[in-house]
């Protein structure tokens, strides 16, 4: 495997092997008393960010919005709500997050704004105004209806009749999210300049939402079905929603995205230092994806994906993910995440390996340490660090207009929102003084709360910080290049990270029995804590859920191997 020129210059690119926290504002922390956490709460809580050891955090929007889709229904891209501070405490924020040599970057939405967005009132108004052509709008079809077959992910069409100006506004999402008109010239200048405003103000960089939806087919064909009636597993939204019975090729991941994502990438530029642009890709095949959008550094720097987040339930799935990526990353960067705001929790996704409460800590810990070794980056959501189950909550509970929409069918997100437990309470957890959060804290997560994992050696937090420490002091985890072994007679996962000089191996075993990998004479295990491995006639022995780190004594690929049980 020839060396990539990636790792020759990464050392001067702080964010292509960093490792970001992100805090979803909401759940985090609440200052105030109200139920909902707030940009106080962060800085109450910075110190514990610090702690773990991570390169930066991103925090979820705190925009004015009427919150319907908690935030990313934004009516003005450039203040804060009152609900979680001011713009004071906003400052105060990045000033703290500096002061401890992190970096930050604000999740910043581009596709869509809310309905009542005063650019969104203006379009509506009718089809003749200065902000007319903002927005998609379209006539409807000869029958009278949406003008092509197009699906909101949320469900239903992906089309909603305005009276007002007597024509169809296209949603991708909910219908209170009118998506912005990025090809026209005035519409990207008006969200580069939320780009630069930010970017006085001392960001680090973006978190840009559902870059696969910058802009859609200018003819508006209608998307094919799935071959063969199959459902696209791509997508979300459970397994019902007509949403996967399409393929997405002309309202997702369209040509015409790409001069507004290099726009993008200039006008960070233009800052020094250069700030950082990392996109969310979903609803495609991201892994194959990832590299025309972050294409030779003339694009985002870097995606994350639901790959990994989807392929959780399946070690083959794992494996060919792996594969894949390798195959297809070239000159692309990615930043792994096993899970997000969107999603259910890692050691929930893998209920074959995790059906006790001790194998639940032994799959947190896996899952930590493959995506803090894997190439690229990582994206640690808040209470991952303390391998936090997915909980079961009432209808009567759910907040997600997703889950509301396809009920029982699909959940929703709130599951993986609810507030972080800061104590061992059962009803709070040192969340709030309010009478009530505005998610339940559920009582099965108050044994695993900050307080009561600082003070056990062997806690999921207590790795987690370990594992950082020790990254942190790895440049080849984060500038080295990768190969994923070719494994297909054990439950087993081995990947290597080499450079011109060196070479680790990282073994995951991905089940409940014991299985063994082949080592040579000259190999030495690394010693990390959590790493529970011993050296056997066999080669190492790893436990069930273990994972290893192999000093090699030769160069990456240079010696065939094979695992075996």
């Amino acid at each position: 495997m020839l060396h990539d020129p990636r790792s020759s210059h990464a050392d001067a690119e702080w964010w292509r092997g960093a490792m970001f926290y992100e805090i979803y504002l909401r759940s985090f922390k609440d200052s105030d008393g109200d139920g909902i956490g707030d940009l106080k709460g962060v800085l109450d809580k910075l110190d514990y960010v610090e702690s773990l050891g991570v390169d930066g955090l991103w925090l979820s929007p705190f925009y004015p919005s009427p919150q319907k889709d908690f935030g990313y229904d934004i009516t003005d891209f450039c203040n804060v709500d009152p609900m979680f501070g001011s713009m004071g405490d906003f400052l105060d924020l990045i000033g703290a997050v500096h002061d401890r040599n992190l970096k930050l970057l604000i999740d910043l939405v581009p596709c869509h704004t809310s309905e009542e967005h005063p650019w969104f009132l203006e379009s509506r108004s009718g089809q003749k105004n200065a902000k007319a052509d903002w927005y998609v709008w379209a006539d409807s079809a000869p029958d009278g209806g949406p003008p092509n077959n197009w699906l909101s992910s949320f469900g239903g069409s992906a089309w909603k009749w305005d009276p007002r100006r007597s024509q169809y506004y296209y949603h991708p999402f909910l219908t209170c999210q009118p998506a912005l008109n990025l090809r026209n010239p005035d519409v990207l200048k008006a969200i580069i300049g939320v780009f630069e405003y930010w970017m006085e103000r001392g960001v680090d960089g973006f978190r840009l939402d559902a870059v696969q939806c910058l802009c859609c087919d200018p003819w508006l064909r209608p998307n094919p079905p799935a071959p063969s009636g199959e459902a696209n597993i791509m997508v979300g939204g459970g397994p019902n929603n007509p949403f996967r019975k399409q393929l997405h090729v002309f309202d997702r991941d369209v040509p015409e995205a790409i001069p507004i994502l290099e726009a993008m990438r200039d006008a960070v530029r233009s800052y020094e230092p250069e700030r950082v642009l990392i996109g969310e890709l979903a609803d495609v095949d991201s892994s194959r994806m990832a590299v025309k959008y972050t294409l030779r550094g003339e694009r985002l720097h870097a995606v994350y994906d639901f790959d990994l987040i989807n392929a959780a339930k399946s070690l083959d799935d794992w494996r060919d993910l792996l594969s894949i990526r390798a195959r297809f990353m070239a000159s692309g960067w990615i930043m792994n995440v096993f899970t997000n705001h969107d999603s259910v929790r890692a050691v929930s996704n893998l209920t074959l390996f995790a059906e006790e409460e001790g194998d639940r800590a032994a799959a947190a810990k896996l899952l930590l340490f493959m995506q803090s070794t894997l190439l690229g980056g990582g994206i640690i959501f808040q209470g991952e660090e303390l391998g936090l189950p997915q909980p079961e909550l009432e209808y009567e509970d759910l907040q997600d207009p997703w889950g509301k929409n396809l009920w029982p069918d699909f959940a929703g997100r709130d599951g993986v929102r609810t507030p972080i437990p800061w104590t061992r309470s059962k009803t709070k957890a040192g969340f709030t003084t309010a009478k009530k959060a505005w998610l339940p804290v559920p009582p099965e997560h108050s044994c695993l709360s900050v307080s009561a994992q600082n003070s056990d050696e062997n806690s999921v937090l207590n790795f987690f910080r370990s594992l950082m420490a020790w990254r942190r002091k790895e440049p080849l985890i984060r500038c080295g290049d990768e190969l994923v072994y070719d494994v297909d007679v054990a439950p087993v996962i081995a990947y290597d990270r080499f450079d011109k000089a060196r070479c680790l191996t990282f073994v995951v075993n991905v089940s409940l029995d014991q299985r063994w990998f082949p080592t040579d004479d000259s190999d030495e295990l690394i010693d990390l804590d959590g790493c529970v491995t011993k050296k056997s006639k066999h080669g190492i022995e790893l436990p069930p859920l273990g994972f290893a780190i192999i000093q090699r004594g030769e160069r990456a690929g240079t010696v065939e191997r094979s695992v075996f049980n």
